[in-house]
């Protein structure tokens, strides 16, 4: 009796992998005419549209980014951090490392992320309430910040290697 349950769940995963091959065909024919323009199209909607080179290296990608957390440890301690969804835009270097990071957050916000040749974020800006600039260190730690506080008065922070503020103005 098990050994007949297990024939029929073959079988129909077998039809189910053939209908979703189908299926897929179908939609990457579509994208395809749509793109080489034999089908013509006022709108195109993607989560991810990424453009490459000619050797077929990402050089840059539009990219609808969801929410999510992830959990970060400092001094021992676990938390987590939220990321909002964003739409950005990815801008690569001939090696496939992203260099600038260009995000428009769903909070309201925006950033503007450059990285060095490592794909690593060195330089952040933000623009929300409290706009701020940001450095981060080879580690991907802030260590100096520029902001202004909700009277429009700057502030400025150091920060040591384990995240301790090791310097503020005012």
């Amino acid at each position: 009796m098990e050994r007949e349950e297990v024939r029929k769940l073959a079988r129909q995963l077998g039809w189910l992998w053939i209908a979703w091959g189908i299926s897929f065909s179908i939609l990457f024919l579509f994208v395809v005419l749509i793109l080489t323009g034999w089908i013509p199209a006022n709108e195109l909607k993607a989560r991810r549209i990424v453009i490459v080179d000619d050797k077929g290296k990402p050089r840059i990608a539009l990219v609808m980014e969801p929410g999510h957390v992830v959990e970060l440890q400092r001094k021992g301690e676990t938390f987590p951090v939220h990321y909002i969804e964003s739409a950005v835009v990815y801008v690569y270097d001939p090696k496939g490392y992203p260099r600038i990071m260009l995000r428009a957050n769903s909070d309201s916000s925006a950033e503007l992320n450059i990285c060095d040749r490592q794909g690593k974020v060195r330089i952040g800006f933000a623009a929300t309430d409290l706009p701020g600039a940001t450095l981060y260190d080879q580690e991907g730690r802030g260590r100096l910040t520029f902001s202004l506080s909700g009277t429009g008065d700057p502030n400025i922070k150091l920060y040591s290697q384990d995240w301790q503020v090791i310097f503020e103005a005012p």
